[in-house]
């Protein structure tokens, strides 16, 4: 990798929200809020001829047809009704399929989907132009002018649910599928893991995790997962006390009262903190149920291996599906570049501990090396990707891809018990060419 930050890397440390924004940003991908605002576009649109009426010349309706208009809108009410039910339906089993297919921490990614989302919204949000349109039409509420607009409005949205029909009806075949919850965590996997490149410190200072002298420690108010840090208010906490703040997890930690998060060092000369202060410096931590892609990098890496350990159960047992997770884990873990070291950082007095190479191989191989040590096509594929790892100049990858080969033939050697698979995984194991990394090859011969 490069010394230099990609656009992409740019574009990451300018998204650094505040915890405000964080959560507005959460909000605006939820399917309600989505179809909410398809709603009111619609209730918009069909009102809007009553606004334009006095400014169209009268005779020009009934000379184009728009006395046609409500028998249009009925059509669209009882039809989009019809396909928003079906279409709603569709989702569900979706849901329901990747659930019980990949995990159910992916059924997050297909809900946030933005094709379903705008077919969704826009059955729905056709559905109520033509409920307030014929309302409208029924309480003469339009002229001959108004009638026109919303004539004309009418076949603006026929056009727009012929598209986004034609866009569903393909995209129908595979919504729920294995492969497209892959695709759509890894996507957010990537860019989590661009986001960790670009500012793996959130915009402070690396944290050693040697624990100075004085802190006073902050406890989380709730028992949970820490979803998001705002690092803004943080530091707005440490130029109030002129102190430096050390934030002891990461997000994606599991924390509860008793278990510190964050540690306030104040000067020498100063008093301890408030507890306002302390309370303000505890908001910046946003606990919640369940992990968020956002800070986390290691989330999107541990939903595709609970992805693959699913492929690798009994009841499944698609080993298939497991090669082609790991495949995927090699390019997620390769995302994003590392930023300029000599760079100062945007929150000087702000401490966040790093993520060892070990917790991402970890997160990322370990169980699937345990449930698929009795395949000797998953263990070899897995030996791949760990020297492909290796390859890269990320810290500590070359010596955890060695670290994590040697465990994988181990466990290997356990289970199998043919002796022809485990000199294959060996011969995988002792093949080193560091003059080129490994390319993935799906006919590999010795797979």
């Amino acid at each position: 990798m490069r010394a230099a930050i990609p656009p992409d890397g740019k574009r990451a440390m300018k998204l650094q929200l505040s915890r405000r924004l964080w959560v507005i940003s959460q909000v605006m991908r939820q399917l309600w809020f989505v179809a909410a605002i398809y709603c009111v576009a619609g209730i918009a649109t069909a009102l809007i001829g009553i606004l334009l009426d006095p400014f169209i010349p009268e005779g020009l309706g009934e000379t184009i047809g728009a006395d046609s208009v409500g028998s249009l809108l009925s059509i669209i009410a009882s039809s989009m009704l019809t396909v928003l039910i079906f279409s709603l339906n569709t989702v569900v089993q979706a849901s329901s399929a990747a659930a019980s297919s990949a995990t159910p921490r992916a059924v997050g990614t297909l809900l946030e989907d933005r094709t379903a989302q705008a077919a969704l919204s826009t059955f729905l949000g056709s559905f109520i132009f033509s409920l307030v349109g014929l309302i409208a039409l029924n309480t003469s509420l339009y002229g001959t002018g108004g009638r026109l607009v919303l004539f004309i409005a009418t076949l603006a949205v026929i056009v727009l649910i012929i598209g986004i029909l034609l866009r569903w009806i393909n995209y129908l075949g595979r919504l729920g599928k294995v492969s497209r919850t892959i695709e759509q965590v890894e996507d957010q996997a990537v860019t989590a893991m661009r986001n960790y490149r670009a500012e793996p410190f959130l915009g402070g200072r690396e944290f050693d995790g040697r624990m100075p002298g004085g802190l006073q420690l902050i406890d989380p108010p709730e028992t949970g997962y820490l979803r998001f840090v705002d690092m803004a208010a943080l530091d707005a906490v440490s130029r109030k006390l002129d102190a430096d703040i050390y934030v002891l997890e990461r997000p994606g930690a599991f924390v509860a009262p008793g278990r510190h998060i964050a540690g306030i060092r104040l000067p020498q000369d100063s008093k301890v903190a408030g507890e306002e202060v302390i309370a303000e410096a505890a908001g910046a931590f946003t606990i919640g149920h369940e992990r968020s892609y956002t800070q986390d990098p290691l989330y999107g890496v541990t939903v595709m291996s609970q992805i693959a350990l699913r492929a690798l159960s009994p009841a499944v047992n698609d080993p298939g599906t497991a090669i082609d997770v790991v495949t995927h884990l090699v390019r997620i873990l390769e995302a994003g570049e590392t930023p300029d070291a000599d760079r100062e950082p945007r929150y000087p007095r702000i401490h966040m501990p790093a993520i060892a190479a070990e917790e991402f191989f970890d997160a990322a191989f370990t169980a699937i090396a345990r449930d698929g040590a009795g395949m000797a096509e998953v263990v070899i594929h897995l030996l791949h990707a760990c020297r492909a790892l290796g390859h890269t100049d990320i810290p500590n990858f070359s010596e955890m891809s060695d670290r994590f080969m040697t465990l994988s033939v181990a466990r290997a050697k356990e289970t199998l018990r043919f002796q022809s698979d485990i000199e294959r995984i060996e011969r995988a194991a002792g093949r080193v060419n560091a003059a080129s990394p490994v390319t993935f090859r799906k006919n590999n011969p010795e797979q």
